[in-house]
């Protein structure tokens, strides 16, 4: 993967390298009938250690989302594929 040209590396917590950089990635909250999807999540992702994670604020963020989910989000229709062994 090349790196773009705008692209600002910091330091990853996890492994204290500078190969990390903030992606936006969907984050899926709850579960059943309370599962919400939040798109465009930033997401802290590391080309070194390869581990992902998010900050306090996000999470903090989130939370917020979670707590006041049908004032914050709208009902849409997606497909859901459930994960099966072999």
């Amino acid at each position: 993967m090349k790196e773009q040209k705008n692209e600002k590396l910091i330091v990853c917590d996890i492994c204290g390298v500078k190969a990390a950089r903030t992606v936006k990635r969907p984050q899926v909250l709850g579960r059943g009938a309370q599962m919400l999807l939040v798109d465009n999540v930033p997401v802290i992702a590391c080309r070194n250690c390869g581990e992902s994670y998010l900050t306090s604020e996000t999470i903090y963020r989130l939370d917020g989302i979670r707590s006041k989910q049908k004032a914050n989000s709208a009902a849409r229709k997606i497909a859901v594929a459930e994960f099966t062994h072999i």
